[in-house]
């Protein structure tokens, strides 16, 4: 794998921005990290306890991101040294399921795609199945709904919120660009549609159409082109894996 022609601003939030960058620098790359996306802790409130006190009571939990697993086992760990042994674990992304790998938990992940709908596709028959979900405040709605239509009885604990980073942003002086150009970046790579959303609102419109965007699913390439991307390359997944193999096509394609 030789990354050496790629000048990447890497967008996801910490620590997994660093992560990505470190493994375009081992491929030969460059790589600068912008975070479009902040995560922030919150605290734990008395139904959260009291959800995760009956923890053993649930057939499955969903964990939807990388940040909700971390933060969310950290919660877990409190009250359950040892986990309940018939609980089934899915994750949304295989990143997320490394995550919750880290912890000696036995997942499950779709890979046929990073959305809800790819995982509710490999649930199967979920009526009368009682589901804890852990993620952020306000993500993934569409799950929740078509659960709770297939019959099954959802919990949810939200143990992070989202947050859009302050960069500097004037008639003057725009931060992100300053970043883009004077690294003479040539890909940026977002992991979600939010971050790209973010960046987005920093990047005026008639940039947007300049750089090269890695985004991971369909969902999100069809909004950056709504927003004025205009080379939007679908990774198929937040994966730093799949992250690597799309530059490696996209900048070995250029070279042929």
């Amino acid at each position: 794998m030789n990354l050496s022609h790629v000048r990447a601003l890497v967008t996801r939030p910490q620590p997994q921005a660093q992560s990505l960058a470190q493994a375009i620098e081992a491929a030969g790359g460059q790589a600068w990290v912008m975070p479009m996306l902040a995560i922030d802790p919150l605290p734990e409130t008395q139904a959260i306890k009291d959800c995760l006190l009956m923890l053993d009571r649930f057939d499955l939990v969903i964990v939807t991101s990388r940040p909700a697993a971390r933060l969310g086992l950290d919660l877990i760990d409190r009250y359950w040294p040892q986990l309940p042994l018939h609980l089934r674990w899915f994750a949304i992304g295989s990143g997320t399921a490394g995550e919750l790998e880290r912890f000696d938990i036995q997942v499950r992940h779709s890979s046929a795609g990073t959305d809800s709908e790819a995982l509710l596709g490999m649930l199967g028959g979920v009526r009368g199945q009682r589901i804890l979900i852990i993620k952020g405040t306000g993500g993934r709605p569409l799950l929740e709904e078509q659960l709770l239509d297939q019959g099954a009885s959802v919990e949810r604990i939200e143990v992070y919120q989202r947050s859009r980073p302050a960069y500097e942003l004037s008639s003057h002086s725009n931060a992100v660009l300053k970043e883009l150009e004077s690294h003479a970046i040539n890909v940026i790579l977002c992991g979600s549609g939010e971050t790209m959303t973010n960046l987005g609102y920093y990047l005026p419109i008639p940039y947007r159409a300049r750089y090269r965007l890695l985004v991971p699913s369909e969902r999100v390439a069809i909004e950056a082109r709504s927003l004025g991307f205009r080379q939007v390359t679908n990774t198929r997944g937040a994966s730093n894996d799949l992250m690597l193999e799309a530059l490696v096509d996209l900048f070995e394609h250029r070279r042929r």
